[in-house]
């Protein structure tokens, strides 16, 4: 997609040009009708045919600018989608690869753990290959949710009861992990503009919280709060505290070759909340993590 710079470009370029050609042809008519023509009368209907003149030809002047740009903009509307769609199947291609290896990875290191002749000091490292495996393979399950969340950006706004989606988010997430507490404070309803994939969001937080928590027993709050402009959902863990480079990529939305995110589930709840036209920011404290999620109202 062009960026908003390259637009403004293109509108500034249309509209420098247009004043050019405009200014040129004033000054450029009236010194020759004023200097040619000496009959107050011809004058006048000459400034009329030349302003007549000047109305057809800068029609068609704002029409060819208009029309290179467009013609422009269809060129990398082509490229993009064409990369597009190269980017889709090299996706699934991907996706597709690192599930089967990744499952003859972990195949292997069952079989491994199963053989008697094998020592029993190796056995961590085993877990260690079929843990990393299954890191592998969830990494490659949220790619594909955060190239949904992005190319699905037009999905429309509406007016969505938050407390089910809490509600819905914190049986899941109790089922698969039975051992944690999650304490929610949110009213009967809250409805706020946003979309279901707000349920993803809020999925991925708690899973990020839970999962990086070094307590065998995590313990994780979600309070809704109405605001001036909207709700605010706040998420707050016992956890070790993001690192800076996640703090970035949560706040910022900001990778580079010094800043490397350690896995995608920021990234997608970061995306799914900007789209929602929410925000989301960090609250400092000594220990643990509280994320705000704002959506408006």
């Amino acid at each position: 997609m062009e960026s908003r710079t390259s637009r403004l470009r293109s509108a500034v370029g249309i509209a420098f040009t247009y004043l050019l050609v405009g200014v040129s042809w004033i000054i450029v008519t009236d010194y020759v009708v004023l200097e040619l023509v000496g009959d107050p009368q011809t004058t006048a209907r000459l400034q009329t045919a030349k302003g007549w003149l000047f109305v057809i030809g800068s029609t068609g002047l704002v029409y060819a600018l208009v029309r290179s740009n467009q013609r422009r903009h269809e060129r990398t509307t082509d490229r993009l989608e064409h990369a597009l769609q190269q980017t889709s199947v090299l996706h699934r291609l991907l996706r597709h690869n690192l599930r089967n290896n990744c499952n003859v990875i972990r195949g292997n290191a069952e079989l491994l753990e199963a053989n008697d002749e094998v020592p029993a000091d190796v056995d961590p490292y085993l877990a260690e290959i079929k843990h990393q495996t299954d890191r592998l393979v969830e990494l490659g399950s949220k790619t594909r949710c955060l190239r949904d969340a992005v190319l699905d950006g037009d999905e429309p706004v509406r007016r969505l009861d938050l407390t089910a989606a809490i509600d819905t988010v914190v049986d899941d997430v109790r089922d698969g992990y039975p051992a944690v507490t999650i304490d929610t404070d949110r009213p009967e309803t809250c409805y706020v503009r946003t979309t279901p994939k707000i349920e993803r969001a809020l999925r991925e937080l708690l899973d990020n919280a839970i999962e990086h928590s070094e307590r065998a027993d995590p313990a994780v709050r979600i309070a809704v709060r109405r605001t001036g402009e909207g709700v605010d959902i706040v998420v707050d863990d016992d956890g070790p505290g993001l690192p800076a480079t996640e703090r970035t990529v949560l706040e910022e939305g900001i990778e580079s070759p010094m800043i490397h995110s350690e896995g995608l589930g920021l990234w997608i709840v970061r995306t799914i909340v900007v789209q929602a036209g929410g925000s989301v920011k960090l609250v400092e404290k000594s220990s643990g993590t509280t994320i705000v999620l704002s959506l408006p109202d």
